[in-house]
């Protein structure tokens, strides 16, 4: 998620403020990464929500760390060559 080589202490991590977020979509304000205590990496995902009784706070999601599916191109099964020379 973030573009640095930094690499987070266990129980630690960071946000950033996500320049696609706005009151039209649903997208998080803030996000970033964090290392949990067990050492495994996990995505971190803020909002800024207000109570009820009008005080601000932050909504936070973890969520494992989005790996793209990889493409698995199938081979097409080769046609048995016939030779011209087959009685048939």
């Amino acid at each position: 998620m973030s573009e640095s080589t930094y690499e987070h202490k266990p129980g630690n991590g960071s946000l950033f403020r996500n320049n696609d977020s706005n009151p039209d979509n649903n997208q998080p304000y803030y996000k970033g990464d964090i290392k949990l205590q067990d050492g495994t990496m996990q995505e971190i995902s803020a909002w800024v929500n207000e109570s009820k009784a009008g005080k601000k706070y932050l909504s936070l999601k973890l969520q494992n760390v989005y790996v793209a599916p990889v493409e698995v191109k199938k081979e097409e099964p080769k046609s048995e060559e016939v030779s011209p020379d087959l009685p048939f």
